[in-house]
């Protein structure tokens, strides 16, 4: 099976970092009624398509890969990133 592993450093701290880790993650935040989560696209993804080789790498199957890679190609100003064809 073909994956995609990306890898990634944060050039910027502060609010940069923090929207892109929520546009990838998402975030959970407290309402009055309760807790909530806001999706970033590995919530949009099915399970079991991606995982976290590191905290700053990222294993995607290749048909998937393309829609977080767009989510990097986003934040590039702040984000330095690579991506490279894993078969395993």
């Amino acid at each position: 099976m073909r994956k995609v592993l990306l890898i990634w450093d944060v050039k910027s701290r502060g609010s940069p970092a923090t929207l892109f880790y929520r546009a990838l993650n998402g975030y959970n935040y407290r309402t009055k009624s309760g807790k909530n989560h806001s999706s970033g696209i590995l919530d949009e993804l099915p399970d079991g398509v991606w995982e976290f080789v590191s905290r700053s790498a990222l294993m995607v199957e290749t048909k998937h890969a393309m829609k977080v890679e767009r989510v990097f190609k986003e934040f590039s100003v702040h984000v330095e990133w690579r991506k490279f064809e894993v078969e395993i």
